[in-house]
C-alpha cells in the first residue's frame, strides 16, 4: 500500500458523502427519494457499502437515571462494495419506504437520515439530514379528536417502552395529554397516547392516570396502580367524527 492509499484507509483526504433528498417533509409510509453524492479524495478508495438509516433520539431509564440514546428505525443499502476513484465524483439514486413507526415531528422528538460509507480501518464519513415528519390523515384526526375532547397536548418524548406495549422497536412516541376543559375535566391528571400506524390503520394505545378521588382513589395512586391501559384501532375509512366519539367512549371507561 502507498503512502496515499495508507492516508485514505485512516481517513485523510478520504471520501465524502452528501445525500440530497427529493423532499424534507415526510409522512410514515410514504416512498423517499433521492440521490447519495460521493466524492473521491487524493487517493482511490475501496467502500465495501454505502447506506442510509432512518434515526432518532429516545430516552430510557439506566438505574436511577435516565440516558438518551440513538435509535435506528431502520437501515436501507444504497450500494454494495465499489471503488472510489480519486477526485471523482458519482451520484447514486435511492428510494425506501419511510417505516411507519417513524415518529412525528412534535415536541422535542427529530428524526434524520444518516449517510455512511463503510470503509475498512477508517473512520466512516457520514452525512445527516434532518427531516420533518408529519402525521397522515387518520393519525391527524386522531390528534385533533383529543384537541376536540378538552386535552391539550403538553409533552411528546421518545421513550423506551415495556415489553408488553411494544412492536418492533424498543421505544415510541409518547404523547402527553392535559384535560384543559370539557367533560374529561378534573377527571385525570393526563393521559398518554402511543400511535402505530399501519398501511390502513392506526393502533393506539392510551394510558390513563385517574386524579384521586377519595381514600380507595388516594391509596391506589399512592401504590402507583391507578395507570390504566386503553387499546383501539382505527381503521383509515373513519370519519373523524366517528373517531372522535370512539376516543371518548375508550377514555370514559377508564373515567
Amino acid at each position: 500500500m502507498g503512502f496515499g492509499r495508507l492516508l485514505s484507509s485512516i481517513g485523510i483526504g478520504a471520501a465524502t458523502v452528501d445525500t440530497r433528498l427529493d423532499r424534507d417533509e415526510l409522512v410514515p409510509g410514504e416512498e423517499v427519494r433521492g440521490v447519495v453524492e460521493v466524492k473521491g479524495g487524493s487517493s482511490e478508495q475501496e467502500v465495501n457499502a454505502i447506506r442510509l438509516e432512518v434515526q432518532t433520539y429516545y430516552k430510557r431509564e439506566s438505574g436511577d437515571s435516565t440516558v438518551t440514546e440513538t435509535g435506528t428505525i431502520e437501515r436501507f443499502p444504497v450500494s454494495g462494495h465499489r471503488t472510489i476513484g480519486a477526485n471523482s465524483q458519482e451520484e447514486i439514486p435511492f428510494a425506501f419506504r419511510l417505516p411507519y413507526d417513524t415518529p412525528l415531528t412534535l415536541g422535542r422528538s427529530s428524526v434524520w437520515i444518516r449517510t455512511a460509507l463503510d470503509v475498512r480501518m477508517a473512520f466512516d464519513p457520514s452525512d445527516s439530514d434532518v427531516v420533518t415528519v408529519r402525521p397522515n390523515p387518520t393519525m391527524r384526526f386522531v390528534l385533533d379528536s383529543m384537541q376536540r375532547l378538552g386535552f391539550h397536548m403538553r409533552e411528546v418524548e421518545n421513550e423506551e417502552l415495556p415489553h408488553r406495549l411494544r412492536r418492533r422497536l424498543p421505544f415510541g412516541q409518547e404523547i402527553e395529554f392535559v384535560p384543559g376543559s370539557g367533560e374529561f375535566r378534573g377527571r385525570f391528571d393526563e393521559v398518554e397516547l402511543l400511535m402505530f400506524p399501519s398501511e390502513d390503520s392506526v393502533d393506539l394505545i392510551l394510558q390513563a392516570d385517574r386524579r384521586a378521588r377519595g381514600l380507595g382513589s388516594f391509596l391506589s395512586e399512592a401504590m402507583g396502580t391507578d395507570e390504566s391501559y386503553a387499546r383501539l384501532t382505527v381503521p383509515e375509512s373513519a370519519t373523524p367524527s366517528e373517531i372522535r366519539e370512539a376516543l371518548a367512549q375508550t377514555i370514559r371507561q377508564h373515567a
